[in-house]
């Protein structure tokens, strides 16, 4: 490709932030997401440190995100599918109040005194099936309200919202367990959705976007396999996916466990932990945003999971509060070159009236996570928190490096789809 071309990749149509704030639509998608993720972080530090706390095992704190993320690997691909059949704005108003009122009776329940395992394992099941809509539904909807040469962009500022609440959530979440318990944060989540739902609600249909599909499930989910097998670059994006939600996101499990056994903290400064990795995810993300250069995406998206990987398993053997903020600030940033990718990848090499589908398959690779806390668990149960860290990033640096050897196409450069070019 001549310097020309990749001249026109990098400054084709309107990239600039101000341009993207001023699009009203992207405004409130986004929004709905901040409001979300806030909760997402927030609810994964306090469920891990109460059960941990419940129990002493670091495979039932393992086991309680592995619920979260089951719903996507088992119906993440569904999800697609009828986000492709239905309206995508009515499914996420409707399920934004499901969650609401699911919050509501949680809270209630807790402050009832009847918090035990099961109805932390509900509420984690829940939000679980909540989540299997985020990348069919609001971030297809970011995508279809922003032109083609803004997708990168849109991403990169979804993901930098994303990393803020991913640092504030978990200091947030240490507060209110300090103070006021696990009540509270069911409390905060029925506001949270609360303030989401009220969102959902102004965000008006784009004309032309959504073209309501006809015929099977079946039909629709062998229509996405068919792209599959003829799109190399879309299997290696999911593929350097499922290595992350295999060996490298999963880590995240024993940040609280290592802090409250092998480090002596107490939620407060765990919470300070977790959030110094959400800080380093929101630079590494910021990072992107700021360089806005198409060509670059894919191999930013497989360096941010090297960086991931290698900066986790250093963590892993650190002994004291300080260094292991460094790294899990290092690690962050790697992470958030990678989330910064993820979904612009998959729209950008998916052609448009599939993207839902392709965002479904996305989600049933972010849902295998699953078993990667399952591996983690039983490793921190056998040989320790410390020690299944190392031995699970090791392996995925393996599988790294497989993967780039058999998809070389995943750190090739990166262009606009040719209706744009």
């Amino acid at each position: 490709m001549s310097v020309d071309e990749h001249r026109k990749i990098d400054d084709q149509g309107p990239v600039s932030l101000g341009g993207l704030l001023r699009n009203r639509e992207f405004r409130l998608i986004w929004l709905i997401g901040a409001a979300t993720n806030t909760l997402r972080w927030l609810e994964i530090l306090a469920v891990g440190v109460v059960v941990f706390d419940m129990t002493g095992s670091p495979f039932h704190v393992a086991f309680m995100i592995i619920l979260r993320f089951l719903p996507m690997a088992l119906i993440g691909a569904l999800t697609g599918v009828v986000a492709d059949r239905f309206n995508r704005r009515l499914f996420q108003i409707w399920s934004l109040g499901s969650m609401m009122a699911t919050s509501i009776l949680l809270a209630l329940i807790a402050f009832g005194g009847h918090l035990n395992l099961w109805v932390i394992g509900m509420s984690v099941v829940l939000n679980g099936l909540f989540w299997t809509t985020d990348n069919p539904i609001r971030r297809t909807l970011l995508g279809e309200v922003v032109q083609p040469a803004q997708i990168g962009i849109a991403m990169s500022l979804d993901t930098v919202t994303n990393s803020t609440t991913r640092f504030l959530g978990p200091l947030v979440g240490g507060i209110f367990l300090e103070f006021v318990g696990l009540e509270g944060v069911f409390l905060v989540g029925a506001i949270l959705y609360a303030c989401a739902l009220g969102l959902a609600f102004l965000v008006r249909t784009v004309p032309g976007q959504q073209k309501q599909g006809r015929g099977s499930i079946f039909s629709f989910l062998s229509d996405g396999i068919r792209v599959l097998q003829t799109n190399r670059v879309l299997v290696g994006i999911l593929a350097i996916t499922v290595i992350y939600n295999l060996w490298a996101f999963p880590f995240v499990a024993m940040i609280p466990v290592i802090g409250k056994d092998v480090l002596g903290l107490s939620p407060l400064p765990v919470g300070l932990l977790v959030s110094a990795e959400g800080a380093g995810t929101l630079i590494g993300a910021l990072l992107v945003l700021l360089t806005r250069s198409v060509t670059h995406y894919r191999r930013l998206y497989t360096f941010g999971l090297s960086i991931s990987l290698a900066m986790a398993l250093i963590y892993s053997q650190m002994g004291s509060f300080l260094p292991s903020g460094v790294f899990l600030a290092l690690e962050g940033i790697g992470a958030g070159f990678f989330a910064a990718m993820q979904a612009a990848l998959v729209l950008l090499n998916t052609p448009p009236h599939m993207r839902s589908r392709m965002m479904g398959l996305l989600s049933v690779c972010v849902g295998l996570c699953a078993l990667g806390f399952l591996h983690i668990g039983l490793l921190a149960d056998w040989v320790g928190a410390q020690n299944a860290v190392l031995i699970c990033t090791a392996e995925g640096l393996i599988a790294l490096i497989l993967v780039c050897w058999t998809w070389p196409e995943i750190i090739a450069r990166q262009t606009l789809p040719s209706s744009t070019s």
